[in-house]
């Protein structure tokens, strides 16, 4: 059986950690060119031991994922993200959106017009669109709702309005088996709009 673009995207990033796990910080550094000091940062976060409980985390967010084999890419487990830094402001937005494998058009839109979440813009987007429904990655903002590139990374569909129950049932066993404190992603893997 194929895995759909989501279920890819989210083993890309998993592989992306997994490599960081046995680097070097100058080899990570080298290796993403992209996210040089995100990358040479986790890679040293590792080498102190202190990601000692990531891997087996990201392993099972990994199984969740490829079994319920989503249209989009959900968010990383938030301890998992904290953990490495994605929340941490000593890396810029460029940085964390390139090791995300966020789009550069979505990564300036954020960045330069200060988009902070799915707006009416987007909603716009959806009502002239035809379609019932879109997703996307929790966290991600994507520059349109129309984005190719941003759809072919697995981080943006359009979805059926029957579809949302599997998302939801990825969100809710995520969170099931993967306990965190993290207060704004108790069960929110995915960012759904619903005409």
């Amino acid at each position: 059986m194929p895995s759909s673009i989501g279920t890819l995207s989210f083993s890309e990033l998993a592989s992306k950690i997994k490599a960081l796990s046995v680097a070097s910080p100058e080899e990570a550094e080298a290796q993403f060119p992209g996210s040089p000091n995100f990358a040479k940062y986790i890679a040293q976060l590792f080498l102190e031991d202190r990601l000692f409980d990531i891997l087996p985390r990201l392993e099972t967010q990994l199984q969740i994922v490829r079994r319920f084999f989503p249209p989009v890419r959900p968010a990383l487990d938030p301890y998992t993200s904290t953990q490495i830094g994605i929340f941490s402001k000593r890396f810029d937005d460029y940085e964390i959106g390139r090791f995300l494998g966020y789009p550069e058009c979505c990564m300036r839109s954020f960045a330069e017009n200060v988009r902070y979440g799915i707006d009416e813009g987007h909603v716009q987007e959806l009502k002239g669109s035809g379609m019932k429904a879109f997703a996307t990655t929790a966290g991600f903002i994507p520059c349109s709702i129309f984005c190719r590139e941003a759809q072919n990374r697995g981080l943006l569909s359009f979805i059926e309005p029957n579809e949302i129950g599997n998302l939801r049932a990825l969100e809710k066993e995520t969170a099931m088996r993967l306990p965190h404190f993290h207060p704004e992603y108790r069960e929110h893997y995915f960012e759904v709009r619903l005409l």
